[in-house]
């Protein structure tokens, strides 16, 4: 098997008015409107009215289409500077991802169970560890490091999404955790004020990399 990386891009003679970037476009509106279930390469082919066969000269399966789509939502985060200090340029990392997912909520499950292989997602990553590398005694405390702000960013965002925002919900979950033996919980209810706990335990995980650096 070859990631879709690895395989040269078709002629574009061969194919005048399709090629990769129209079909990822095409992919990536239609999962904005409709969902990521909504991809399919037959409702691909007809958003760009030509027959589902066409694809294939491109992508071999739906998951090299999805691996584009990923691929391509890494392209829109504009990543910092190398003379940005660790610390401001993973919280600028961070915030671009969370930026792009909430414009395109589709690729917080692309997050979660496509690795980054392409130019984009490698560029990202690349400058992670860019960041945490030579400032850490050793190498393995710096993958720790990067490990550690990746897991926390794509578990806050995949959390941010699929929080409740349906009022018969929320009142459950109050009405639970008041009535219910949750002690704890009923306490954080009733003194935490509404804040932004994404960026807030950002903070708790960037202090703790600041701690083994």
């Amino acid at each position: 098997m070859s990631l879709v990386w690895e395989r040269p891009v078709p002629d574009r003679r061969r194919s005048v008015s399709l090629d990769r970037e129209r079909i990822v476009a095409a992919a990536t509106a239609l999962a904005d409107a409709e969902g990521l279930e909504a991809v399919t390469l037959r409702r691909v082919a007809a958003g760009l009215d030509v027959l589902p066969m066409r694809l294939y000269t491109y992508l071999e399966t739906k998951d090299d289409l999805l691996d584009l789509m990923a691929d391509w939502a890494y392209q829109q985060i504009e990543l910092p500077g190398p003379r940005t200090g660790w610390r401001p340029a993973l919280r600028a990392v961070a915030q671009g991802l969370r930026t792009v997912a909430a414009e395109h909520p589709w690729l917080v499950t692309l997050l979660a169970n496509r690795p980054p292989y392409g130019p984009n997602g490698l560029r990202l990553v690349e400058r992670v560890w860019s960041a945490l590398y030579d400032r850490a005694a050793d190498p393995a405390t710096a993958a720790a490091a990067c490990t550690a702000f990746i897991g926390y960013v794509t578990g806050a965002l995949a959390q941010e999404a699929g929080q409740p925002h349906h009022p018969g919900v929320e009142r459950y979950l109050a009405t639970a955790v008041t009535d219910g033996p949750f002690p704890t919980l009923a306490r954080a209810f009733a003194e935490l004020a509404p804040a932004d706990t994404v960026a807030a335990g950002l903070e708790v995980v960037l202090d703790g990399i600041a701690a083994r650096l």
